[in-house]
Order: structure tokens, then sequence, then C-alpha cells
């Protein structure tokens, strides 16, 4: 073994036989080679590349710098150069590593338990193009890309300082992903893209969440060890094949390439139902451009079951009311700056905001006239309070989606593009509940009354509401002996919903989960709701329902005097008459609600009433062609990509 000092590791040399030479006295390397016997030669292990002054070259080497003039050649044209001299001036046979052992050539597949996701793997070839891009010019052998950008590019200065500079410019969502890949034309037996154990450490302390390395034209050095750590570390480890073309020499390695571009698309929802409007939009997105999309922002568990890793959590938004909200303004604003800045940082190829105006103009108006399309899901309801609203939100956004029918005008007649596409809830799954399943796995009987009780998604409105629907339940259990209540809720608040219903004094079940849910609301024989997008999807599961709420006094006292609608149910609004009876601020009283209740339950005419209004209402609301999300989709792309 010939050891070159100041880059080898003296552990490594202790049982074998070896010499320690200066790397610029190649002349002396040789000699203590021939003098050994030796004929075939294996290069390995780390160099890092000197300059001409340090590295002292003796007569052999100065030779062979005079011939080759190698001193100006990339490090792969510098190792071949030297294997020509190695071959035909010395007569040494040089043989690679991968030939000597081939066990250690990196297979096809993931290594561990852990495999990429749709994200990642347009990450990776994201990483592909910049890594062969870099590769055709014998620069390095490696990239980091995340979520459609290339972060970082493998120079002289190895794998190792790639990974901190990746770590440096990391981006907020889903990490990165190292890809690792043979230069094209590169000399296999002189140096070939190595990952090990410290390659996984490296990649877990820089954030990334994967590993890419080349079918057949890269090294895993001790492979059981290495899907351990990347097991344990929560990172991904995956052999890939390069396609031929896109190794030639001639192929484009452009990343801005028309036909390679990845968009990226920033979403910002702040409330469960923008985290359903979004999660649908999503998937929308990624049929139709057949997964080439990227997301990030902010959203909940729906969001990130599609791909995106929330910036922070979405519950930090999930406020509403001026005296809800004045009290965590100081953190609002920061999370707002800290949005703005992600934002102008990842310079996506669209903004969708979705819902929570209060926010999310604030950061739309921020971001005007910074070269991104800002496009806002659901329409503002300045029909209902606020008309003035429309001239001021077309100031300063691109395109508007609107849920109903009637909303585009008030904004086209100010001049911004609005598109009516539908209520996303029609896309959903809460008409199709198992009723019958429901009430068997839970030994619900069919004598049993069964209420869905849903007091809100926000913490808010939970504590101001759940004691007043507790409170009904005491007064209905007078009225039906066999009355059982089912909650269902999301993991966030789950935990205090549980904690109050606890106290109400009939059997009570709470169920998480929107299949759980939607088997309550077909095994239910009403519900009692707080107003919100759950009225709607009670409306396409066809289970009759009153409908309540309560807010701070304070914001009540705005509202009153802000709010023009006659009712707060889209149901009604859409009907233009109180056809799902409600029970709003004063009138949200546990008697008032039990007696409408009461005669719901017990007048069969009247639920069919209600049954018949929601197919009405139903029917004005289903958009014409595609579905709801399907549209919004296509509206976002037309924006992206306009002809």
């Amino acid at each position: 073994m010939i050891a070159f000092q100041d880059h080898a590791e003296k552990e490594n040399f202790a049982d074998v036989a070896h010499a320690w030479v200066r790397l610029g006295a190649a002349g002396q390397s040789i000699k203590h080679l021939r003098d050994a016997g030796c004929k075939e030669l294996v290069m390995a292990g780390t160099i890092k590349r000197p300059s001409l002054a340090s590295l002292r070259p003796d007569t052999w080497a100065l030779k062979f710098f005079a011939k080759s003039a190698a001193q100006t050649l990339g490090d792969d044209g510098l190792l071949k150069a030297l294997i020509n001299a190695l071959e035909h001036t010395e007569g040494f046979r040089v043989i690679g590593a991968d030939d000597l052992l081939p066990d250690l050539l990196a297979t096809k597949g993931a290594y561990g338990n852990i495999k990429p996701d749709l994200q990642a793997e347009e990450d990776i070839k994201y990483g592909i193009r910049a890594a062969l891009d870099i590769g055709r010019q014998d620069i390095g052998q490696g990239a980091v890309a995340q979520m459609g950008q290339v972060l970082a590019v493998e120079d002289s200065k190895g794998t190792d300082a790639l990974l901190k500079q990746a770590q440096k410019v990391r981006m907020s969502g889903p990490g990165g992903v190292l890809v690792k890949v043979k230069k094209p034309g590169q000399e296999h037996r002189t140096d070939l893209p190595t990952i090990g154990v410290v390659t996984i450490e490296g990649a877990a302390a820089a954030g990334l969440r994967g590993i890419a390395v080349e079918t057949g034209g890269a090294l895993v050095v001790d492979r059981d060890a290495v899907i351990k750590a990347a097991d344990a570390a929560g990172i991904f480890v995956i052999g890939i094949d390069i396609d031929a073309e896109a190794r030639s020499d001639h192929a484009d390695g452009s990343l801005l390439s028309a036909e390679l571009s990845n968009p990226l698309v920033f979403l910002i929802a702040g409330e469960p139902s923008g985290d359903f409007l979004g999660a649908q939009l999503m998937l929308a997105l990624k049929k139709k451009t057949k997964g080439r999309i990227s997301f990030a922002g902010i959203g909940g568990a729906r969001m990130e079951e599609q791909g995106i890793k929330s910036l922070f959590p979405m519950a930090e938004l999930s406020v509403m009311g001026i005296a809800e909200i004045l009290p965590r303004l100081a953190g609002l604003l920061s999370r707002m700056s800290e949005t703005v800045n992600a934002v102008e940082r990842l310079q996506p190829s669209c903004l969708v905001t979705i819902d929570s105006p209060d926010f999310n103009f604030r950061v739309a108006k921020r971001l005007k006239g910074k070269g991104i399309p800002l496009i806002h899901y659901v329409a503002p309801s300045v029909w209902a309070w606020r008309p003035g609203r429309a001239k001021k939100i077309a100031g300063f956004l691109d395109h508007l989606l609107a849920l109903l029918p009637f909303e585009p005008p008030f904004f086209e007649n100010e001049g911004l593009a609005t598109t009516f596409v539908g209520h996303p809830v029609l896309d959903g799954e809460a008409g199709k509940g198992d009723g019958p399943g429901f009430r068997d796995r839970h030994g619900i009987s069919a004598t049993d009354m069964l209420i869905t009780i849903l007091p809100g998604s926000r913490m808010s409105e939970i504590t101001r509401l759940q004691p007043i629907f507790g409170e009904t339940l005491f007064l209905l259990k007078k009225k039906f002996p066999q009355l059982r209540a089912v909650v269902p809720t999301m993991n966030a608040v789950a935990g205090p919903v549980r904690r109050l219903a606890a106290e109400w004094p009939v059997p009570v079940l709470v169920v998480e989960g929107d299949q759980k849910k939607f088997d309550a609301f077909a095994a239910s024989d009403a519900a009692l709701a707080a107003s919100g997008t759950v009225a709607l999807e009670l409306a396409v599961a066809r289970t009759p329902a009153i409908i309540a709420y309560k807010t701070n006094i304070l914001t009540a006292l705005i509202a009153r005097w802000l709010v023009k609608a006659r009712f707060a149910n889209l149901i009604n609004l859409i009907l233009e008459r109180e056809a799902i009876p409600e029970f709003l601020q004063g009138a949200c009283r546990s008697e008032f609600l039990a007696a409408a209740m009461e005669d719901l339950l017990a007048d069969t005419e009247r639920r069919d009433k209600q049954i018949a209004a929601y197919n009405e209402a139903l029917k004005k609301l289903t958009p014409k062609g595609a579905s709801p999300a399907a549209q919004a989709a296509g509206v976002v792309l037309d924006v992206i990509r306009p002809e």
C-alpha cells in the first residue's frame, strides 16, 4: 500500500505492507511498487487536491505535467492522464475498485425501510440533471436539490463541503436530497462517487431526507451499516438508473429548460377547512401535471399527506374574531414576516392563499410586485359585509377562485379575474358514509337515538360552544332516554374535546378522521353543528341539522354592525330562506337548541323537508364540467403557464 502523507489515515495501514510517501514524490511511489513486485494498481481513498506549490513535484511528476499539461485539467482529466502514464509508460495495469469488489457497486432500489415520496422523486430528477451538468464540466459528482431547486453542487472540496453548504442554504419544507452520479465519460478506475456511514451522518446533519446514488456507477461502503444508519436517521438511500441520453455529452444540462421545469407552488392554509381545500387542490395539480410539481408553504394534516411540510404549525393561524386575534397579534405578525421571507427566498411559480384573509391578504400585499403570481382561493364574502373590499382586493391579487356561483361579478366589476370553481366539499366523501356499519362497530342499536355533535375546529369555538351543546343534550335526555352522541374531531383538538365531552349526560363517542366522521353522519338521526364548512358536509350527507354559533361579545357587536347577510348557513344563503334552523349569538341557548332538535327528531316530515332543501342547494352549487378541485387546478396552471 502506498499511503500519502497528510491524506491517508494511519490506522488503515497497520496490518498491511505499506510505505508513506509525499504526494508529489511520484517517482518514489513507483520505486516502492516495483520493489514490492506490484503489477496491478488500484486507486482508493480521498485526496485533497493540492496547489502546484504545495505539491512540490519531483522529477517524475514534473515530466508528467510537462508532457500532459495536466495542471490545466480537471480532476477526471488529471486522473485519466495519470492512468495513461502508469500503464503505457511504466507498464502497470490499473484496475478499478468496482472490478475488485463488485459487491460495493450500488444496486437499484431502496436500501432500507424508508422510501422517497413523490416530492423526493422530483428532487432526485433535479439533482441528477445538476450533477450531470457539473460532471460534464469535470467539477464534481454530486448535487443537493430541494423542492425543485438546486441548493448546492459539489466541487473540488468534496461531499462533506457540499453538505455543509446545503445546510446553510436549505429552505423550509421537506428536506432536500443528495444525488451522487458518475461523471459523463468518467474513468471509473480512478474515482467513483462513494457513500458510507459518514455520508449518512452528514446528510442527516444537513437536514436532508434522502440520498440517491447511481446504480452500477457509485460505491456503497459497508451496505449493512449504511442501511442501519439511514433507518436510524430517518432518511432514505436509493439506487437509481441514469438514462443513457441524459448522460450523453450532447445532452442539454440546463436546469432552466422549459420542458424540464417543475413548478413550485407555495400554498397557505390557516384553518382545517382551508387545509381540506389545499389538499384537494394539491391532489388535482399532481394529477394534471403527472406528478411534475412541487409544493411548499403552510398547511395541516391533509396537506401534509399530499406532500407539503408546513413552515410552522397551521394551528397558530386558526384564530377568528377581533378579541381572539388581539392577544396573539405579535406572534401572528412574526409568522407573517417569516412567511413572506420564505416566499421571497423560494421564488415559487405562484402563491396560492386559501381563505384566512386576515393573514393571507397581508402576506399577499407584501408580495405584490415581486414577480410572483398571487392567487386566492375562496372569495371573501363581500356580498355579506364590507362590499368595498372587492376594489381593495383587486388591487393586489392576480386571480380569485370563487366557491359560489354568484360571487364572480362582485370582483370582475373591479377588474380582478375571478373563476367560479365550485365548492370542493362536493369532491369529498361526505355522502359515502357507512351508517349501519358504524352503529354495529360501536354497539349502537337501531332503537338508540344518535346525534352528531360538531362544536367547531378552533379551540375558541370548542370552549364556547361545547358547554352549551352539553346542556342541550341534558334537556334532550329527558325526552329521549336512549339518546347517544358522537363527536367527530381532529387530532389537534381531540384532547380538549374528550375532556369536555366526558361531562355530558349521555354516552359519548369521540372519533377522529374524515371517514369516521362521514360514517357518523350516515349513522345519525340528526346533527347539532357550529356554523361553517361542516354544515355543507352535512348537506352532502343528507343529515338533518340544527346550526348554531356564538362568538366573543366584541366580535359579535362588530359583526352585527357590518354584516348584511341574512343567514350564516351556506344552504340558507343559496336558497335565500331559512331551510336549516340557525341559532346565532343570543339565540344560541341550550333551551332553544333543545326545542328545535326535539322537533326535528320527532317529526319525519321536517327531516324530509331539510333533505329536499339540501338537494335544491347542492344542485346550484355544482359547477359544469370538471370537479371543483380539478377546475381550480386548471386555473392555477393557466396562471403559471399562460399560452
